[in-house]
Protein backbone atom coordinates (compact mmCIF):
# COMPACT_ATOMS: atom_id res chain seq x y z
CA UNK A 1 0.00 0.00 0.00
CA UNK A 2 2.10 2.75 -1.51
CA UNK A 3 1.03 6.62 -1.57
CA UNK A 4 0.89 8.97 -4.04
CA UNK A 5 2.95 11.67 -5.40
CA UNK A 6 1.09 15.29 -5.82
CA UNK A 7 2.31 18.54 -6.71
CA UNK A 8 0.97 21.70 -4.28
CA UNK A 9 -0.74 23.94 -5.49
CA UNK A 10 -1.03 25.81 -2.72
CA UNK A 11 0.93 25.90 0.72
CA UNK A 12 -0.15 23.79 3.22
CA UNK A 13 1.32 23.92 6.68
CA UNK A 14 1.65 20.34 7.82
CA UNK A 15 2.70 19.22 4.07
CA UNK A 16 4.85 22.14 2.24
CA UNK A 17 5.09 24.80 -0.30
CA UNK A 18 3.29 25.20 -3.19
CA UNK A 19 5.16 24.03 -6.09
CA UNK A 20 6.89 21.06 -4.03
CA UNK A 21 6.10 17.58 -4.97
CA UNK A 22 5.06 15.59 -1.73
CA UNK A 23 4.28 11.85 -1.27
CA UNK A 24 0.94 11.54 0.61
CA UNK A 25 -0.90 8.80 1.39
CA UNK A 26 -3.81 7.73 -1.79
CA UNK A 27 -6.96 8.33 0.79
CA UNK A 28 -5.50 11.92 1.86
CA UNK A 29 -4.60 12.73 -1.98
CA UNK A 30 -7.56 11.12 -3.74
CA UNK A 31 -10.15 12.84 -1.00
CA UNK A 32 -8.93 15.68 0.28
CA UNK A 33 -6.43 17.55 -1.86
CA UNK A 34 -7.24 16.81 -5.34
CA UNK A 35 -11.27 17.86 -4.96
CA UNK A 36 -10.40 20.75 -2.85
CA UNK A 37 -7.59 22.06 -5.91
CA UNK A 38 -4.82 21.77 -3.38
CA UNK A 39 -3.15 19.47 -5.41
CA UNK A 40 -2.62 17.57 -9.07
CA UNK A 41 -1.30 14.77 -9.76
CA UNK A 42 2.37 14.24 -10.08
CA UNK A 43 2.47 12.97 -13.42
CA UNK A 44 5.30 13.36 -15.82
CA UNK A 45 3.17 15.92 -17.93
CA UNK A 46 1.93 18.14 -14.55
CA UNK A 47 5.78 17.80 -13.45
CA UNK A 48 6.65 19.38 -16.83
CA UNK A 49 3.91 22.22 -16.94
CA UNK A 50 4.86 23.01 -13.04
CA UNK A 51 8.88 23.26 -14.07
CA UNK A 52 7.92 25.98 -16.72
CA UNK A 53 5.70 27.81 -14.62
CA UNK A 54 7.90 28.11 -11.83
CA UNK A 55 10.91 29.13 -14.06
CA UNK A 56 8.34 31.44 -15.94
CA UNK A 57 7.60 33.27 -12.63
CA UNK A 58 11.62 33.40 -11.43
CA UNK A 59 12.37 35.11 -15.00
CA UNK A 60 9.62 37.81 -14.18
CA UNK A 61 11.02 38.20 -10.75
CA UNK A 62 14.49 38.58 -11.68
CA UNK A 63 13.19 41.00 -14.42
CA UNK A 64 11.73 42.92 -12.18
CA UNK A 65 13.95 42.97 -9.91
CA UNK A 66 16.73 44.32 -12.18
CA UNK A 67 14.59 46.76 -13.70
CA UNK A 68 13.59 48.06 -10.18
CA UNK A 69 17.63 48.19 -9.25
CA UNK A 70 17.75 50.41 -12.92
CA UNK A 71 15.60 52.62 -11.76
CA UNK A 72 16.85 52.91 -8.34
Amino acid sequence: MGGMRVILKQDIPALGRAGTIVEVSKGYGRNYLLPKGLAVPATPSNEKQFLYLQKVRSDKLLREKSEAEAFA
